[in-house]
């Protein structure tokens, strides 16, 4: 072989050497976007998720809290309805206690009374 040929041959190889670093800077310059943009999407997402996560919580917090009055209100009412029927429930059995004393003792001091009068 010639020395140009060889020459030639040299060059040929430096080329490719350099074509190959080039490619390998490239490659690594893309990588590191790449790693670059996937950070930077990470925090976004983790932003958005926590905020979504805070207006989700104060949601259910502000349903929790509607949720909660409304049933201490519903208690409150079935509690009153429930006192109502109590006393009334206590009434009758204080009048039924007392019409059959009042039959039972009543008419006999009247009784009484008229045998002693």
């Amino acid at each position: 072989m010639s020395i140009k040929v060889i020459d030639y041959i040299r060059d040929i190889e430096v080329q490719i050497e350099y074509t190959r670093r080039k490619f390998a800077e490239e490659i690594q310059l893309i990588e590191n976007n790449y790693h670059k943009e996937v950070k930077e999407l990470q925090r976004n997402y983790q932003f958005q998720l926590k905020e979504y996560s805070l207006l989700k919580e104060s949601e259910l917090e502000s349903q929790l809290t509607t949720e909660q009055q409304q049933l201490e209100k519903n208690f409150e009412e079935n509690k009153a309805a429930l006192e109502m029927k109590f006393a009334q429930n206590k009434q009758e059995i204080v009048n039924r206690i007392l019409r059959e004393v009042l039959n039972q003792y009543g008419n006999r001091q009247n009784e009484e009374a008229d045998t002693v009068s």
